[in-house]
C-alpha cells in the first residue's frame, strides 16, 4: 500500500498538477489582496480624543472601534441594540485591556432619540474630536419611522444630518474636529430630488433605489457642510468602505434569503468582498492621520481621494437639499453653522 501511494505521489509530482494548483492558489491570493484594498499601516495615536461611532456594535463599525481603541481613543459606541453593544465592548476589552469605551443607546432614525443622546454627550463631555456616522440600513422593506419619514432615508441620511448639527458646538471645541460620513459605492447610482426625501410611498418604494438615494444625499451633505465650515477647525469628509461582507446587511439581499442561494454565493462573497477589518481602513485613516488636519469636503476610498458622483458637485442641488433637510429635522442649520463659523473668527455674512 505504501509503495502504491509513493508511486502515485511521484506520478503526481512529475505532472503539471502541482503547477496548476500553485497557479490557482496564487490567483486566489492575488484577488484577495487586490479586493482588500489599501491597508492603513500607520501607528498614529489619538490619546484623549473623544470618538463617537454610530452603529459600532458589529461589522465595519466594530472593527473601526477596535482599531481606534487600540490607538488610545476614548470611544462612545452609539447603538440601537444595547445587548450587542455590551458584547462589542467586552470583545474589545478582552484584547485591549486599557480600552476606554462606553455604550449608549441611540436609534439614529428617531429624532427624539438623537436629541436625548446629544443631551447626554453634552452633560458628560466638554468636546467631541471625531464623529463617525456609520450606522445604516441596506435594502430594508418600506416602513415609516416614528417621525413619519421613510426608514432608509431617515437612518442613512436624516439622522446623521441632525446628529452632526447638534454636535457641532462640541466638535468646535476640539483642536481638530473631524466628521466622517460613511457613504457607499451605491451613491453613484443615486437619483435625488429634495422632495423625494418625504415623497416615497409603499406603492413606488424600491429598496435598492432608496439606499442609493440616501447615500447620495449623505455624500452631497458632506461636501456642502465642509464648504459652510470652511475656515473653522472642523473637517467633514465622506468615505466608501467598498463592498464588505459579514456586516449583517447582506441578509436583506434576495439572493441571501434561502440556504441554497447562501451556499452558492458564499465562495464568491469570500473571494470578491472585503472583510470588515479591510473595510474600516479608510475610516481609520480619516480619523487619525495628521496629514488630513485641513482636508475637508472630499470623498475617499481605499485611503485616497476619489471623484464622487457628478450630482455631489451640484451646488444648487446641495443648497436645496440642505434647506429641505433642515425643515424635516426641525432645525435652523444656518444659525447653528453660523455660530461655529463666528466662533472661529470668520465672516459668515455670505452664508446662503
Amino acid at each position: 500500500m505504501y509503495e502504491s501511494f509513493s508511486r502515485d505521489f511521484e506520478d503526481f509530482s512529475n505532472s503539471w498538477w502541482p503547477y496548476i494548483i500553485a497557479l490557482v492558489i496564487s490567483f486566489i491570493l492575488a484577488v484577495r489582496v487586490y479586493v482588500g484594498g489599501a491597508q492603513y499601516q500607520s501607528s498614529y495615536r489619538i490619546e484623549g480624543k473623544v470618538v463617537i461611532i454610530t452603529g459600532g456594535a458589529r461589522g465595519i463599525g466594530f472593527e473601526t472601534a477596535k482599531n481606534l481603541a487600540a490607538r488610545g481613543g476614548q470611544l462612545i459606541l452609539a447603538v440601537r441594540n444595547m445587548e450587542q453593544g455590551i458584547r462589542a465592548l467586552d470583545k474589545i476589552k478582552e484584547t485591549i485591556k486599557t480600552a476606554e469605551i462606553t455604550v449608549k443607546w441611540l436609534d439614529i432614525s428617531d429624532f427624539s432619540s438623537i436629541r436625548h443622546f446629544v443631551d447626554q454627550i453634552f452633560s458628560e463631555h466638554d468636546k467631541v474630536d471625531i464623529l463617525i456616522n456609520n450606522a445604516a440600513v441596506v435594502y430594508q422593506p418600506y416602513m415609516k419611522t416614528v417621525d413619519g419619514n421613510e426608514h432608509t432615508v431617515a437612518t442613512n441620511y436624516l439622522g446623521p444630518f441632525l446628529l452632526t448639527h447638534l454636535l457641532l458646538p462640541l466638535l468646535n471645541r476640539s483642536d481638530n474636529g473631524r466628521i466622517i460620513n460613511i457613504s457607499a459605492i451605491a451613491h453613484y447610482n443615486g437619483r435625488l430630488k429634495p422632495g423625494d426625501l418625504t415623497a416615497n410611498t409603499k406603492e413606488i418604494f424600491d429598496e435598492k433605489s432608496a439606499f442609493a438615494q440616501s447615500k447620495l444625499a449623505l455624500t452631497i451633505f458632506t461636501k456642502c457642510l465642509a464648504t459652510l465650515l470652511k475656515g473653522t477647525k472642523i473637517t467633514c469628509n465622506s468615505v466608501s468602505p467598498g463592498l464588505v461582507r459579514s456586516t449583517g446587511h447582506l441578509k436583506n439581499l434576495p439572493l441571501h434569503r434561502s440556504l441554497w442561494s447562501k451556499l452558492a454565493i458564499w465562495p464568491w462573497m469570500w473571494l470578491f468582498l472585503k472583510t470588515p477589518k479591510q473595510g474600516c481602513q479608510s475610516i481609520v485613516y480619516l480619523a487619525v492621520d495628521p496629514s488630513l488636519r485641513d482636508v475637508s469636503g472630499f470623498y475617499f476610498s481605499d485611503c485616497e481621494i476619489k471623484e464622487p458622483a457628478d450630482l455631489v458637485k451640484d451646488v444648487s442641488l446641495a443648497h436645496i437639499l440642505y434647506r429641505t433637510s433642515c425643515k424635516i429635522v426641525d432645525i435652523d442649520g444656518t444659525i447653528m453653522v453660523k455660530r461655529v463659523v463666528n466662533e472661529a473668527g470668520n465672516n459668515s455674512d455670505d452664508f446662503f
